[in-house]
């Protein structure tokens, strides 16, 4: 029988087993180290933007938005301007939403999307937790998240992170 344009390549007829399974395995690594991190240092990296970036670079891990440049650039650049906003504006629904905008802009303008950022611009301009949140919480976060992922690149087989650093 010929193959039609409705048959998947011949690559998505393995199981599907063993990257679910390495994907939660990441997942459920990530959140634990944040969790720790979190109760440790006292420090909110156990937030919703942080589990999406896991989540993201655990369930598409060669998708331009997991890439390690993208989350490196887009978070403090969402966050200073999130910072920003709610200096100028304090916080509200409206600076949450002029957050987000002013960082997709961004992201995009340096090549570094990663939605989970925003989601952070937004919670930040929710809350304003003031400049020091950057350095406090967002790379300590990231950099959680990060590892876990560049570790789990290399000991879990079905896991294949980094693809590119760009």
């Amino acid at each position: 029988m010929a193959a039609t344009t409705l048959d998947p390549p011949a690559l998505d007829r393995r199981p599907a087993w063993p990257g679910a399974l390495a994907a939660g395995a990441l997942l459920l690594a990530a959140m634990a180290l944040l969790a720790g991190a979190e109760r440790t240092t006292g420090r909110d990296v156990f937030a919703l933007p942080f589990v999406a970036s896991a989540a993201v670079l655990a369930m598409a891990p060669r998708a331009p938005l997991a890439r390690p440049a993208a989350v490196l650039r887009s978070y403090p650049v969402c966050a200073a301007v999130a910072v920003a906003v709610t200096a100028v504006t304090g916080p509200s629904a409206w600076a949450a939403t002029a957050s987000a905008v002013l960082s997709v802009v961004l992201m995009l303008l340096l090549r570094a999307p990663h939605a989970p950022a925003a989601v952070g611009a937004a919670l930040i301009g929710l809350t304003a937790p003031g400049p020091g949140y950057l350095l406090d919480t967002v790379l300590p976060a990231v950099a959680v998240v990060l590892g876990a992922a560049l570790i789990g690149g290399r000991l879990l087989p079905a896991y294949d992170y980094p693809p590119t650093w760009r």
